[in-house]
């Protein structure tokens, strides 16, 4: 049997420490893939670390996670590779989660990805798997939208009609060649639904409960005014152009928004984007979102 060209692809900004506990995670896969990481113009010393380390990596002006992604696509088409395995700096992948995933992939597959749970608590999800409706897209009209613990899938199957991309996703590059590239265009949100969405027209997309990628628990970070604009603007854009149902969930995403404001960086902050100094990012992002205006802002 021929050996599978994978690329194992990382994105990294400023997070040095998080970033070499990842590349010690991939020397360890089972199936042993080539790396290249995508450095962001980081200014904590990455670059100086992966030039005495011999890592082989990429520094490229920071163009957000939608850059990053582009060009490790990019250099997997350029370099003919038959898979390429994209993952963010601050998780890790299972020892054997690449051959896993490569068990799993066939030409009809275009993205396997790992199940994403939290390093300190690996039976939940980092982030929670949707429920899905008879169109294949996530659900609203449930009390409970979404998944939170592998138990209440597993063993009930090894696998899921549904992926978050970009921590553990390995993707078949046969399908990339029919879609293209990641749009650049989503700068720091919403580039990985996109991706999904444009995929699955083309081939089956599945996460595969058996791989485990480790992820820090996300749901305490704060959010910034910048990442507060993309994710309303580009959701918007998103549920627009792929999905039922558009106008009830660019309303739940505006309220989600606001709520995780509320949670993460407290009551006051999110009274300031409805009515004081930080309006400039809540009503332009919503606007900009239904004018599928994708002007660089912030």
């Amino acid at each position: 049997m021929t050996k599978m060209k994978v690329l194992a692809a990382v994105v990294t900004y400023n997070r040095l420490e998080l970033l070499k506990r990842c590349i010690r995670h991939l020397q360890k896969q089972t199936y042993l893939p080539d790396i290249v990481i995508i450095n962001n113009s980081s200014t904590d010393g990455t670059e100086a670390y992966l030039q005495v380390a011999g890592i082989n990596y990429i520094t490229q002006e920071n163009s957000g996670s939608s850059g990053g992604w582009h060009r490790a696509i990019a250099e997997a088409l350029e370099k003919s590779y038959d898979y390429v395995w994209l993952m963010d700096d601050d998780g890790f992948a299972d020892p054997e989660a690449l051959q896993i995933l490569l068990n799993t992939i066939n030409d009809d597959i275009a993205c396997v990805s790992s199940v994403v749970v939290k390093e300190n608590n690996p039976e939940e999800f980092v982030f929670g798997l949707p429920k899905l409706n008879k169109k294949g897209n996530p659900a609203l009209l449930r009390f409970k939208r979404k998944y939170y613990k592998l138990s209440d899938l597993f063993p009930n199957g090894n696998t899921y009609p549904f992926a978050h991309f970009f921590n553990g996703a390995l993707i078949n590059i046969k399908h990339v060649k029919r879609i293209g590239n990641v749009n650049t265009d989503y700068f720091i949100y919403g580039d990985e639904v996109d991706y999904y969405c444009r995929l699955r027209k083309i081939g089956k997309i599945l996460t595969d409960f058996n791989a485990k990628h480790y992820h820090p628990d996300v749901s305490k970070r704060t959010i910034d005014d910048k990442r507060m604009y993309y994710f309303i603007r580009n959701s918007i854009v998103i549920h627009i152009k792929y999905f039922d149902n558009s106008n009830l969930r660019n309303f739940l995403v505006v309220i989600a928004a606001l709520a995780r404001i509320f949670k993460r960086n407290g009551p006051s902050k999110s009274l300031c984007y409805l009515f004081g100094n930080k309006k400039k990012y809540f009503y332009p992002a919503i606007k900009d979102g239904y004018l599928k205006s994708m002007v660089k802002r912030y």
